[in-house]
């Protein structure tokens, strides 16, 4: 699985848009002919590949695309630091990462206050039933952009009902963590799994169930924005509390 863009928010942010290393910014400004250029990447500090930088084969594979393993960092010092890793070893990278955080934490101190972070919602967008969803590539189409959700599902399941609800459900959130970072070819092929495991559900007699709530995220320094948020149920067709038509 790829860096979800959660892991890469979080980067980001405790990174200030700078690099951990030169401290240089990472978006440069659009220009009258051009949109933002990101020089910025996100690195693995111990590589996921067997003969990658740093690599450790008793490093928990779980972990390698995890916020901890990663440090944000300009292409120039990203070379670097994978060419000479005799030098920059994983303690020296964790050791500039936390210095980096801690020095962007400290600058923001000084930073004028801003209203806190909150979500509100709309009683007027909040889903009196949920629809429900013939393909995968419908739900993946549904999924791409929310960035919360609601999940539940029909009670009296089975052990193997419910171990299959509970794939579905983490699977659904795991994809539309990423959607939007995913090239044509891994969209067809995310639609097509999840295809495949709404007709595992169809032949329990399960369907799922979906609307998206329009929710705002305010404050900050970006106003007022849309905040999706996923409705998301599996259930028997014959439950009168998500069924449409």
């Amino acid at each position: 699985m790829a860096i979800s863009d959660k892991n890469r928010k979080i980067l980001w942010g405790k990174s200030g848009n700078k690099c951990a290393m030169c401290r240089h910014t990472l978006v440069f400004e659009k220009t009258d002919h051009d949109s933002e250029s990101v020089v910025g990447e996100e690195c693995h500090i111990i590589s996921g590949a067997k003969n990658g930088p740093r690599s450790d084969v008793d490093f928990p594979r779980d972990k390698i695309d995890d916020v901890s393993n990663l440090i944000l960092l300009c292409r120039l010092h990203h070379k670097q630091i994978d060419d000479q890793v005799e030098t920059y070893t994983a303690e020296l990278l964790r050791i500039i990462k936390t210095n980096h955080e801690t020095w962007v934490e400290e600058k923001l101190k000084d930073a004028p206050s801003t209203r806190n972070v909150r979500v509100v919602r709309d009683k007027s967008q909040i889903p009196s039933k949920l629809n429900v969803v013939h393909t995968g590539k419908e739900m993946f189409e549904i999924i791409t952009g929310c960035q919360a959700f609601y999940m539940d599902y029909t009670d009296n399941l089975s052990d193997d009902e419910l171990e299959l609800v509970g794939n579905f459900l983490q699977n659904v959130k795991d994809w539309s963590e990423i959607a939007q970072e995913l090239e044509p070819i891994q969209k067809i092929n995310a639609s097509k799994d999840i295809g495949l495991e709404l007709a595992a559900l169809r032949d329990c007699n399960l369907f799922a169930f979906t609307a998206v709530e329009i929710q705002k995220m305010v404050g900050g320094i970006s106003g007022e924005l849309p905040f999706p948020v996923l409705h998301l149920t599996v259930s028997k067709a014959s439950d009168p509390n998500v069924v449409s038509s």
